[in-house]
């Protein structure tokens, strides 16, 4: 595929309004991405106020032009989604049928990318159950952001760090 016949990547943030430093980091990330010329969906952009909220969470979860959903995972996230409790419960009980019902186990079409934006005393990932088992992107540790954050857009774009080389001849 030509760089000109590529799709336009547009992602969805399903995060927790933990508070409103967390919200303030989710909305700096969304910034850079849009940067980074990936088009983002944003509540605090796109929802207005009188919205019904579950219809906005619905459509950008099943829109087909989303190729991305970029799912922030911090301890509120974790507990709400496994309780499926308030808004990102009700993204937990959109999403989960579209995880588990996904066949590539390798991960090269996964439209669903895990986030892991904090972690416990003993280093364990704060993960809803439902996507406790998939491989993600580690933006807990401020100091390793850039890197985490280029994996990021890489991931997004379908560019690895690591390509598996060509076979050679015998």
């Amino acid at each position: 595929m030509t760089e000109s016949a590529r799709i336009q990547p547009k992602v969805f943030c399903s995060y927790s309004w933990t508070n409103q430093e967390y919200q303030n980091r989710i909305i700096a990330i969304a910034e850079r991405l849009m940067d980074a010329s990936i088009d983002v969906l944003l509540d605090k952009w796109d929802l207005l106020e009188g919205a019904d909220t579950h219809a906005y969470m619905e459509k950008c979860v099943s829109d087909k032009s989303v190729t991305h959903v970029l799912i922030f995972s911090d301890s509120e996230y974790t507990k709400k989604a496994d309780s499926r409790s308030v808004g990102v419960g009700k993204e937990t009980l959109i999403i989960t049928p579209e995880v588990y019902g996904h066949a590539d186990v390798t991960g090269k079409e996964q439209r669903y990318i895990p986030i892991v934006m904090e972690k416990d005393e003993c280093g364990n990932a704060f993960l809803p159950v439902y996507i406790k088992g998939r491989y993600y992107i580690d933006m807990s540790v401020d100091e390793n952001f850039a890197d985490s954050f280029e994996q990021l857009v890489r991931t997004i774009y379908g560019k690895p760090l690591h390509k598996k080389p060509k076979l050679g001849k015998i």
